[in-house]
């Protein structure tokens, strides 16, 4: 537990210095108005967003219900600038024309198992349990590492402030869409919280007319999961989580020859993770700790032969410790310091050996606020960082990050960054041995692998009033010793490729939002992105990725009738694809690109609340009944439901 210690120390110190930092008391409550919103992921510890230095976008737990998403996937589906692609590898996310590898996915700020070819499934993250979901675009690995080259998105669980609540949900729609969820939560004495929540979603297969394989495959999914939060004082507090999660999966698949496979795919994961968090005057300190066991089998089943049978049984454990200090020394001086040990263990017959690897690493981030006048109306602040990351499989690297805040008004803000990011290999591409006689190809890992670099800038402002907010942001990534796969000399298994540092590329644009809340009855946003790509290697744009998105949510609320109307919507135009006469698997063979119709998604969703205890509600998802051969997506689906409450 060196990292624990270390920063303990760290802490000690820097409270025999500064000892008036660790006496200070609390500053005089502010003025009654509106609620301060605190975010926790673009600094990694509790801050003001107005005084976030990385501009964060927050989807609060009302909003999660009256959206009507079942999972994060659908909940992100309609956010401006994120596009969600549905696959064998689950529901992913692009995020500023980056593959689903450059965004990290967190749950309470902690990294989860699971990944299939680099993508973590969106779908297995149901929102019953959901406080909030922070987005955070931008590199953020001087904060986090790898894999946080694009962006953050952290899943923050629901923290009941109650001394007993209780909620469930039950919804049904077209192709046996079915939706069952619980959660409860009390004090059984004032220093003790305790919350159990359990759920349970299940929705048949989606098949193209005509055809026998499936586009998405049945799933049955459900979860239990519990959380203690016990109060020593004031200001220490201990929390326990743990939660089990089982989807299964089945589906229909292809191969060559026209042979019909029939797959199922059973996923497990186990957490549990403990947090504490102290505070000493200005001084706050939150050390976690968390593991998580992931497993995946799959079994590949030809109907009528079964000489191209495959079974596999994948297992992956995650352990990481993490303590950060963050000292607030004055109202123009705060830091954050913080180190996290990373235990990761994958055991796969597609690998070629177990992989084991062991990463330690500290970050540092101090925020200087240059100046401050007319009550903080205009100022200037600006926050260097760093983080050193040694990995026992690809070796040490430095990420340095600085970022900027400018209030020029006290309703205009600019914000700018640039930050230094890079991926790790994954076990995958570095050990993997996997063979698929059925298509004809190999692909081999490559243990020299280096990690991907990158550098992103971005720059934007902010425009706002009590009922209107504005957003314009600029934003470049440029990647290099990109990983992917080139042939080599085949032998009798046929076309054979192996995993290389080998390429380069950069996606820029703009991002434009506009919200406005009027009162208690509208509250709506829409936003605009354009996104210019480029793949170095090939010479032409990144695939799947739309230059022009834009999204729309739109709520109207009835405050005397208590009735609800929701509208959440998106279309993409542009997106491209690549297409070869010898399969996608063959990365020399000529090319065309395909340029399908613009996507339009839309649901809608109305509610009808009766006080707080019960809430019916309807609604229909894909309207449009979107989707292609490129994207596989849900049908037009008609469900309702009830809420209750007490």
């Amino acid at each position: 537990m060196p990292c624990f210690r270390a920063v303990n120390i760290c802490v000690g110190l820097l409270t025999w210095l500064w000892p008036d930092a660790a006496r200070a008391q609390e500053q005089p409550a502010a003025p009654s108005g509106p609620p301060i919103e605190i975010v926790v992921t673009g600094a990694r510890v509790e801050e003001s967003r107005d005084r976030a230095l990385s501009a964060t976008e927050v989807i609060r737990r009302k909003e999660i219900e009256r959206s009507g998403a079942r999972d994060v996937a659908e909940l992100l589906e309609t956010r401006g600038g994120l596009q969600i692609a549905r696959s064998f590898r689950g529901s992913e996310l692009q995020l500023r024309g980056l593959d689903p590898q450059y965004t990290l996915i967190l749950v309470d700020g902690e990294r989860v198992p699971g990944q299939i070819d680099g993508v973590t499934d969106l779908s297995r993250f149901g929102t019953e349990n959901i406080e909030r979901v922070e987005i955070v675009r931008g590199p953020g690995s001087a904060l986090y590492g790898s894999d946080a080259i694009g962006g953050v998105v952290n899943i923050l669980t629901r923290e009941s402030k109650r001394d007993f609540e209780a909620q469930g949900l039950a919804s049904y729609g077209m192709h046996d869409v079915l939706d069952l969820t619980g959660f409860v939560a009390g004090r059984p004495v004032d220093a003790l919280g305790l919350q159990l929540t359990a759920d349970f979603h299940n929705a048949d297969a989606v098949r193209r007319d005509g055809e026998a394989r499936t586009a998405l495959s049945a799933r049955e999914q459900w979860s239990t999961g519990a959380r203690a939060a016990y109060q020593l004082d004031d200001d220490n507090l201990l929390i326990v989580r743990g939660n089990y999660l089982r989807t299964n999966f089945e589906g229909v698949e292809s191969g060559a020859g026209n042979a019909l496979f029939d797959r199922t795919q059973l996923q497990e994961q186990l957490r549990a993770s403990f947090e504490q968090r102290l505070k000493r005057g200005r001084i706050r300190l939150s050390s976690r700790g968390s593991y998580s066991q992931f497993r995946d089998q799959y079994l590949l089943d030809q109907r009528g032969a079964d000489v191209l049978d495959r079974y596999e049984d994948n297992r992956e454990q995650l352990g990481q410790l993490t303590s950060i200090a963050h000292a607030d020394w004055s109202e123009s001086q705060r830091t954050t310091l913080g180190a996290e040990q990373l235990f990761q263990d994958l055991q796969s017959a597609r690998l070629s050996r177990p992989g084991h690897r062991y990463r330690l690493a500290a970050f540092l981030q101090h925020g200087w606020r240059v100046f401050s006048d007319n009550g903080g109306q205009h100022e200037l602040e600006i926050a260097p960082g760093v983080r050193l990351d040694a990995d026992a499989q690809f070796g040490t690297r430095v990420s340095p990050k600085l970022a900027l805040r400018y209030r020029v008004l006290p309703v205009l803000e600019l914000r700018a960054s640039y930050g230094r990011g890079f991926r790790a290999p994954t076990f995958q591409e570095q050990l993997l041995r996997f063979e698929n006689p059925s298509a004809g190809y190999v692909i081999d890992g490559n243990p020299n692998l280096r990690a991907e670099d990158s550098d992103g800038f971005d720059a934007g402002l902010r425009l706002w009033n009590e009922t209107l907010e504005l957003t314009v942001t600029l934003f470049r990534n440029d990647l290099r010793n990109m990983i992917t796969y080139q042939s080599r000399p085949s032998d009798s298994v046929g076309m054979q490729f192996i995993y290389e540092n080998l390429t380069s590329a950069w996606t820029m644009g703009v991002e434009s939002a506009a919200s406005a809340r009027v009162g208690e009855w509208l509250n709506c946003t829409l936003t605009y992105t354009y996104t210019a790509t480029w793949d170095g290697e090939n010479q032409r744009k990144l695939e799947g990725n739309p230059p022009q998105r834009a999204s729309a949510y739109v709520q109207v609320t009835h405050p005397s009738w208590e009735l609800t109307f929701v509208a959440r919507g998106s279309v993409s135009i542009g997106r491209t694809f690549y297409l070869t006469e010898t399969g996608p698997q063959d990365p020399d063979a000529p090319w065309r690109a395909v340029v399908p119709k613009p996507l339009t998604q839309l649901s809608l969703r109305v509610a009808k609340q009766f006080g707080r205890p019960l809430e019916v509600f309807a609604g229909v998802d894909n309207l449009f009944a979107a989707g292609d051969e490129f994207t596989a997506l849900r049908p037009l689906t008609v469900y309702a439901g009830a809420r209750g409450r007490y």
